[in-house]
């Protein structure tokens, strides 16, 4: 699974070359997945277990059913990649779980797309979602917001630290989550297999 600036990066890949007029629809569902870091209310099944298959087929989907559809599939798929380079057997990438090797992702990959700023700017200013989930809009609010200023800049570890700690789930570790990114920037070939999972996340 990937953390929100991957997410981006891998949908812009995919718009390339699937255009969609309804694109900031599409990449506000994409982002919306890991919502339940901030929302008590549902675990992580009810955004994760939300479609019986797990593809690429968007038929009958809104477009923001479609970027939340599309989020699951590059989880899985960016798993499938990691897996076969053996990412999970180099040193420090299993520590404190998965979440600082997304971290590190976030900050080699955010140069890979250039519009940051229009990007935040739809996520502080997102349209009413109307979901079958018990999530109200000022949470969906609360979680872009909080997004939208991780974008901001390149990730370092304050930025890093300053998004974990707005999420509760993560905030006591966050610290603890930070020293091991520092730690994975010295792992070359974690950082090299890292950056080269956009260039495979379509096949």
């Amino acid at each position: 699974m990937a953390s929100q600036i991957a997410h981006v990066i891998y949908t812009k890949k995919y718009l390339e070359q699937y255009p969609r007029v309804d694109a900031d629809l599409f990449i506000l569902g994409t982002l919306f997945v890991d919502i339940r870091r901030i929302a008590k209310e549902i675990n992580r099944s009810a955004t994760h277990h939300a479609f019986h298959k797990i593809d690429l087929n968007f038929s009958d989907l809104s477009a923001f059913q479609a970027g939340w559809k599309f989020h699951l599939w590059c989880d899985m798929k960016r798993e499938e990649i990691l897996n076969k380079y053996k990412f999970y057997l180099l040193k420090h990438t299993t520590e404190l779980g998965h979440l600082p090797a997304k971290l590190l992702e976030d900050e080699i990959l955010y140069g890979k797309y250039d519009n940051w700023e229009k990007l935040g700017y739809l996520l502080n200013n997102p349209p009413v979602i109307k979901l079958d989930l018990p999530i109200e809009q000022k949470t969906i609010e609360r979680w872009y917001a909080i997004i939208a200023k991780y974008f901001e800049k390149k990730p370092d570890d304050k930025t890093m630290k300053a998004f974990l700690f707005k999420q509760s789930s993560l905030r006591k570790k966050s610290a603890d989550i930070v020293d091991v990114v520092r730690k994975l920037r010295n792992n070359r070939i974690a950082a090299e297999i890292l950056s080269g999972v956009p260039g495979e996340i379509l096949g």
